[in-house]
Formats: C-alpha cells, structure tokens, sequence
C-alpha cells in the first residue's frame, strides 16, 4: 500500500505541475494578447512635442527686366539669373491630434505649431566690365535675404498599422511669417538700394512621410519629413530718384524641408 501511495502521490504532483505549467501558459498567451490589443489600437486623441531641424535654399530667380541701364547689365552679368545655397536651422514645436482605426488603416488630423528663427541670406558679386563711366569697373553687388518665422500646419494623417508601428503619409495647409528682400549695393559710388522687400504671412502646403512607434500604452515615439511649401513671392527693385525707368525683379522660393523627431501622448 504504501508503494501504491507513493505512485498515486508521484501522478498528482505531475499533475499538479502540468496544471501550473498550462495556467502560466495561459496567462502569458492571454497577455500577450492584451498587450497586441493595446499595441494594435491607434484610435483617440494625442498631444505631443517634437524636435528637428528646417532646412530651406533661398533660392531666388530673376523675374524680369527692363530699362537700357538693366539690360546692359544682365547681359554683362551683373545680376544672376538665380541663385541659391543651403542653410539648417533648429525647429521644435507642438501639436495635437486625432485617429480613427478601421482594420489596420489609421486616418486622422493633426495641427501643429512650431517655432523658427531662420535667416539666409546670399550674395553675388561682379565688377562692371562696362567701359563707359560712371560704372566702368565699379563693384556690384547684390544680396538675396529670405526670414522664416512661426509656422503653422493643418494636416490630414492616413496609413497602416502593423504591429507597434504605424507607417503614415501626411498632407494638408501651411502657414507662416516670411520676409524676402532683394537688395543692390555700389560701393564705388556710395549707392544702397531702399528696402525691396515684403514681409506677410504666406499660406501654401505640407507634405510628408513618417513612422510612429507604441513604446507604452499611453506614449509613442516618432520621426518624419515634411516638405512644405509658403508660394513664391516676386520682389521689384526700383529706384526712380537714382535710376528712373530701370526695374528688375526676382521671385523668391519660400520652401523647406523639415526632419524631426517627437514624443505622442495619448488618451
């Protein structure tokens, strides 16, 4: 009998650890499954903080001409018929949001707000190779200033979840503070142009691609690139006390491109 005990003990032991094995099982399965849910679900509100870098060219393009001082200086060189270069800036900003899950797709609508504080300006310089006084062998030269403030964007969100992740593409409106000027400079003769410029805010469009990432069930990481466009801008040089009947315009391209990284929380 007592041997007959041990067995009988020996089956309900294993049984008892089976048992404990299969409900640990469970619980993790179950788990996991919660946690899917949680990681798959992208509906609700968000606010959130994001940081990056605005990059933009300045490019200008003459627009036109007129007048037989400006025409014999376009065709000696004088004035570029474009001109651009590369500077970055930091940006960062916030922004809130909504999403709306059907299936895997996410859509949704996100506004945002960012700070700037970004100047480029670019400078193309010539000698005069006009052999007529008073502008034989003087220096020329002329500057290309554009500003970019506060920008705004509206934007509608759609993409696909997989996972924890969310795979987006975003497009919508711009807005933002914007100074182009065009200025012309002869130091040989002590001349400085007024001030052609203008300064507004200028409304145009945002694009861009971006991922974001579930790192807990109220905090997302992510990282996008927009494209935004603030429309050209044409700016008019004249003078009519130094040089009546002279005019040549440049049209400024008010466009940059935006990388940044940020911090969703949401409800």
């Amino acid at each position: 009998m007592d041997g007959q005990n041990a067995q009988d003990s020996l089956v309900v032991t294993r049984w008892l650890q089976a048992w404990g094995l299969a409900t640990l099982i469970s619980v993790a399965i179950s788990a996991e499954a919660s946690a899917q849910e949680v990681w798959n679900d992208w509906s609700g509100p968000y606010v959130g903080l994001s940081f990056g870098a605005f990059r933009s060219t300045g490019e200008a393009e003459r627009a036109g001409y007129s007048g037989s001082l400006l025409t014999l200086d376009v065709e000696n060189g004088l004035f570029p018929n474009s001109i651009d270069g590369s500077k970055e800036s930091l940006t960062g900003g916030i922004g809130l949001g909504i999403n709306r899950q059907h299936g895997a797709f996410v859509s949704g609508v996100e506004i945002d707000i960012s700070g700037l504080d970004h100047a480029q300006e670019l400078k193309f310089s010539r000698v005069d190779p006009n052999p007529l006084p008073p502008f034989n062998g003087i220096d020329t030269n002329t500057a290309y200033r554009t500003e970019f403030g506060t920008l705004a964007t509206l934007r509608a969100r759609g993409g696909y979840a997989v996972g924890r992740n969310l795979y987006f593409a975003t497009a919508g409106l711009a807005a933002g503070r914007v100074r182009n000027t065009f200025s012309l400079d002869l130091p040989d003769l002590g001349y400085s142009s007024p001030g052609w410029s203008n300064k507004s805010t200028r409304v145009g469009y945002v694009a861009g691609l971006g991922m974001e990432r579930r790192m807990t069930e109220h905090l997302n990481l992510k990282a996008e690139v927009l494209y935004v466009d603030l429309a050209d801008e044409r700016i008019k040089g004249t003078d009519s006390v130094a040089f009546p009947g002279e005019q040549i315009d440049y049209k400024f391209k008010n466009e940059a491109v935006i990388a940044r990284v940020g911090i969703n929380f949401t409800f």
